[in-house]
């Protein structure tokens, strides 16, 4: 049996527990440090009432996330009084945020990790869990990509999976923090991501999803220039995928040869998340964005033309610092126009630390929600109606879920990204006929649209190909 540092074997080690919060790039964080833990020997449980340590991985992107953080921290935390909890190590945006002093405001975490020192968590459990680690933190480390990423233990799904091809942002977004807490833009090496899909499709995961903060800068550098395509291409005759999708472009990435990958190669899906922020030339200046709508709307039309099927989100912050009611109009009238299939809208957070929390001509707090929900209300009656739009069509649907008690199953078709977007209710089939669906988890399955809301699709099982 694997031994651990403090003499336990394999079947009587100390069970570490995680919880992580934020977007899909922190749970690959989890999951790496998760593979770290499993090489060293540890036992992993997903019962927090069963762990002797817990990670808890934070956002601190927004101050909502923070809150969020800090709440979820305060709760495990309670666990060494009622369960077997003897160490919290707290890893992340937030130690990265706030440094040493998360320590003193919250005592009850013994150990904190930055995005950089994520590969040193084994060492930090058996420092702890031996009582020969005096509480600390290791920050820092944003200028390399230090940590081993194989192998990964993936969490959740089995059959779909993220995949990062990069960390940290060379942009300067007035309203962003990410670069303080992940450094500046780094890439993997196209050879490790490639083995790492092969891995991954090895053990069964029919879909990737690439995670990155610029996913359209990848490559710059190390290669000297963006070579998402070509990455595309490799990954794209990776034997086993099915479906590999991209999110986080950043709009002024968007060139032919992207497009042409977005066409041309059979496994990368016809989807794009490009978060444009806002349509105002005025309000994009004061972000610091360099693209221009006009620019990127054309771009974006064109995927439309061209890449068959082709699905575009976005993500849009209503009342920026200086937005008027004309920077607001203008934003109604351009998404309403061009129509995302998905969208997302965040009232704007005032950040420390950014430069637009120094910026005049605050937007209150009232009116900035008041906008966000104008415009989801216009982009729920788009989805609605785009939805609609496909009832009747036959769609290849990745099956993610079957309830055995009532036979329904839960899946997506190409169009809708993995916990980001709606899914596709599989009805079961008629009760008085006792035959169940030719659904599991991880099969592709041909579905007949039935009904469409502003999320969800609903359809039922049909033999053939889909189109």
């Amino acid at each position: 049996a694997a031994r651990q540092g403090n003499g336990r074997s394999a079947r009587e080690a100390p069970r570490i527990g995680f919880v992580t919060l934020g977007c899909p790039k922190n749970l690959v964080d989890s999951e790496t440090m998760l593979g770290g833990l499993h090489r060293a020997g540890f036992a992993i449980t997903s019962d927090l009432e069963e762990a002797s340590l817990v990670v808890v991985n934070t956002c601190a992107f927004l101050t909502a996330s923070q809150q969020e953080s800090i709440d979820t921290i305060l709760r495990v935390a309670q666990l060494k009084k009622t369960a077997r909890l003897r160490k919290l190590v707290v890893t992340g945006c937030l130690p990265q945020r706030h440094g040493p002093s998360v320590l003193e405001e919250l005592p009850e975490v013994d150990y904190l990790l930055g995005p950089g020192t994520l590969g040193e968590i084994a060492d930090v459990a058996r420092g702890l869990l031996a009582d020969r680690l005096a509480p600390g933190a290791r920050l820092g480390g944003l200028d390399g990509l230090e940590v081993e990423w194989e192998p990964r233990v993936i969490s959740g799904h089995r059959h779909a999976a993220y995949l990062k091809i990069s960390e940290g942002c060379n942009h300067t977004c007035t309203f962003c923090i990410i670069p303080r807490l992940r450094g500046r833009h780094r890439s993997r090496p196209m050879e490790e991501i490639e083995r790492e899909a092969a891995r991954m499709a090895a053990g069964g995961v029919g879909e990737i999803t690439l995670v990155a903060q610029d996913s359209t800068a990848y490559g710059r550098d190390l290669y000297g220039k963006a070579c998402l395509p070509e990455l595309l291409a490799r990954l794209d005759a990776v034997e086993g995928l099915r479906w590999i999708r991209v999110l986080y472009a950043y709009p002024s990435g968007l060139d032919e040869r992207f497009l042409a990958a977005l066409r041309d190669l059979p496994r990368v899906v016809p989807y794009l998340d490009i978060p444009v922020q806002h349509t105002s030339a005025a309000v994009l200046r004061r972000m610091r964005r360099p693209h221009r709508w006009s620019k990127t709307e054309a771009w974006l039309s064109r995927l439309r033309r061209e890449v068959p099927g082709m699905v575009l989100r976005t993500t849009i912050i209503t009342g920026f610092p200086g937005e008027t009611e004309g920077d607001y109009e203008e934003l109604l009238r351009a998404t309403g126009d061009f129509e995302f299939d998905h969208l997302g809208v965040f009232a704007y957070s005032t950040e420390e630390g950014t430069p637009a929390a120094r910026m005049p001509e605050a937007v209150p707090e009232e009116l900035r929600e008041q906008r966000r929900e104008r415009l989801m209300l216009q982009q729920r009656a788009i989805t609605l109606r785009r939805n609609r739009g496909r009832i009747g069509r036959r769609l290849e649907v990745l099956v993610d879920s079957v309830d055995p008690g009532t036979g329904l199953a839960r899946g997506r078709w190409s169009g809708q990204a993995l916990e980001i977007d709606g899914g596709v209710i599989i009805s079961a089939p008629d009760p008085d006929s006792g035959a169940r669906p030719p659904v599991s988890p991880g099969k592709y399955v041909g579905v007949r649209v039935r009904g469409a809301g502003p999320y969800d699709l609903v359809g039922s099982v049909e033999e053939g190909q889909c189109p």
